[in-house]
């Protein structure tokens, strides 16, 4: 039973991981258009309370956007940035093929393509399997709490944030993400699937790479909520 649980399971649970992983297609740009109201309704009024307590804090609101990926992807974005400029967030809710999603994302990025991102919730994260994009799990009760522990991490890692360039953020951020992707594809972890190199999948040793660390680091977290594992 030892041999099963701890060594023949993760091993099974790693290689679907893979499989997933290999075979799903992904947008670099996942956000569609920009809209003045949320595209979808949110019943648990977890978008709007943490948009609104962003813009408390003098973060400026760039809008709504819907899921890019399609109708089973019933998902709302709100944008924001900082009024520092040094923090791109993302606020996410709603459901996808009928589960439901939520969380915010805490972006800084820097000029040497590296980025470090606090999220509530562990699904939010997909770990970066270049290592330049990291990512910190924390317990939050506010938005006000998420951001203290962002600034906490940049302190301790010493990052210079770029600072977002004001009526280009959204461009900005995009072109970062852009340039991360192009970087995964030259490693041979990624390929794009169209000629306007918009989507993409994992390649074989790309897709393995990602199951391990996600399983790996997921599970740690899962049950530290990301005492262990940080940064990763």
């Amino acid at each position: 039973m030892f041999y099963i649980v701890f060594i023949v399971l993760p091993i099974v649970l790693v290689l679907g991981i893979a499989v997933v992983g290999r075979l799903e297609k992904r947008l670099v740009w996942p956000y569609g258009p920009m809209q003045e109201r949320p595209p979808y309704p949110d019943a648990s009024g977890y978008s709007i309370r943490w948009v609104r307590e962003a813009l408390q804090l003098g973060f400026v609101f760039l809008g709504w956007a819907p899921d890019a990926k399609g109708e089973k992807y019933k998902l709302t974005y709100g944008l924001l940035v900082s009024p520092e400029r040094d923090c791109f967030v993302i606020v996410g809710v709603g459901t996808i093929m009928g589960l439901s999603m939520r969380g915010t994302w805490v972006y800084s990025v820097d000029r040497d393509g590296r980025a470090i991102y606090t999220t509530d919730n562990q699904s939010a994260i997909e770990v970066d399997v270049t290592r330049l994009w990291k990512s910190q799990l924390v317990r939050a009760k506010s938005f006000a709490d998420l951001l203290q522990r962002h600034r906490e991490m940049l302190r301790f890692s010493s990052f210079n944030a770029y600072r977002f360039t004001p009526g280009q953020e959204i461009a900005e951020f995009h072109r970062a993400r852009q340039a991360h992707y192009e970087y995964l594809a030259k490693r041979g972890l990624i390929a794009y699937t169209d000629d306007t190199a918009t989507c993409w999948q994992y390649t074989m040793w790309g897709a393995l790479k990602f199951a391990a660390l996600n399983y790996t680091i997921g599970m740690v977290r899962a049950v530290t909520f990301g005492r262990v594992f940080r940064l990763a």
